[in-house]
Order: C-alpha cells, then sequence, then structure tokens
C-alpha cells in the first residue's frame, strides 16, 4: 500500500493512545461547506479534545456531491504529516502486506485504514463492516459511518453517547422572488 510510517513505527504506544483512547468533539450539528479547490466534495474540520494527550487533533470528514462517497480522518499534524487513522466507504479496494494468501489480502471498501506496529499501513474491515447489510447501511448514510467511526475510535459527542448530526452546506444556485410575476403579465387564453 504505503511506505512505512516512521512515526508510528517510533511511536506505537503514542498512536494507538492517539487512536482509541477517549476523545470528544463539541460540534453538533457538523455542517460540511464546499472545498475551495474542488466543488464536487464538501467538507469540515473539528477540533478534537483527547483525554490524555494535549495535541492538536483534527476530525477531517468529506463527502462527495455524489452518492456513497466519503471519507473520515484523524490527524495530528505534529505527530505526523497524514492523517493517522481514516474510513473509506468506496474507492478502490486495498491490498495489505501480509504473510496472509493473496486471495485474503485484499480488503473491498468500506474499510479503516490504520498502522501495525512496523508503522505499514494497512485496511480492516471491523466485525460491523464484515456484515454486507450493515457495510451497506454505513456506505448509504453518512450519519451510519459517522456513528461507526466515532465508536471504532472512541470518539464521543461532548462526551455522551450520541454522535453528531451531518449536514452540507449547498449553496443555491438562485431564488426565485414570490412577489416577481415569472410570466411578466403574459395571459394564456383558453
Amino acid at each position: 500500500m504505503s511506505k512505512i510510517n516512521l512515526d508510528v513505527r517510533d511511536n506505537y504506544e503514542y498512536f494507538e493512545e492517539l487512536t482509541y483512547s477517549e476523545k470528544n468533539i463539541k460540534e453538533n450539528p457538523i455542517v460540511l461547506e464546499p472545498k475551495r479547490n474542488n466543488r464536487d466534495w464538501f467538507k469540515q474540520s473539528i477540533k478534537v479534545d483527547h483525554s490524555s494527550v494535549e495535541e492538536n487533533i483534527t476530525l477531517i470528514i468529506e463527502k462527495k456531491v455524489s452518492l456513497y462517497k466519503y471519507g473520515i480522518k484523524l490527524h495530528c499534524p505534529n505527530f505526523t504529516e497524514k492523517p493517522y487513522f481514516r474510513f473509506d466507504s468506496d474507492g478502490p479496494a486495498h491490498r495489505n502486506k501480509t504473510d496472509q494468501p493473496l486471495s485474503e489480502q485484499l480488503i473491498t471498501t468500506p474499510h479503516f485504514n490504520s498502522f501495525d506496529k512496523e508503522g505499514q499501513e494497512f485496511a480492516y474491515k471491523s466485525d460491523v463492516l464484515k456484515s454486507e447489510e450493515d457495510a451497506k447501511a454505513i456506505v448509504e448514510n453518512l450519519d451510519f459511518g459517522i456513528s461507526h467511526f466515532f465508536q471504532e475510535t472512541n470518539l464521543k459527542l461532548n462526551k455522551g453517547e450520541e454522535f453528531p448530526e451531518i449536514k452540507l452546506n449547498e449553496p443555491r444556485l438562485f431564488e426565485i422572488e414570490p412577489e416577481i410575476d415569472p410570466l411578466n403579465g403574459i395571459e394564456f387564453l383558453d
């Protein structure tokens, strides 16, 4: 998949703490805005408060305008350059570099992306994602995807159990003003 992440390899316990210890966000709803450099995508970055680490951690949510393609990431730029944990709802399958048979190395989407102790990135399916029915529901509904991501990474909303609502701030091309006659006074006779 990718080259070795030396930051993760050299600080694996810290990586695990960043990923799996309790974290919180305060923002609800999370409003995704059109990306400036690509209008086919919506994006929002949210500050994450970690229970035991004082770091600048960000939850990044990106959703393509078309159906069913979105990604959710955790990023800590002071720890490592790229996001250190992510979820892909759609996209290409990943081949994990393992000693498993070739047929078991390919991980289709949806899946999570994480790192092993050697800093090697790998894709995996949680037990929930192994269920075809559950995986389909998560792919088709960003709210389900967020809730599953929160469960997988021990992320909470306001230290509670609920999950944030996700909204899209879709720009309007134009608005029709009701007081203006769209036919400009033209009447049709029967």
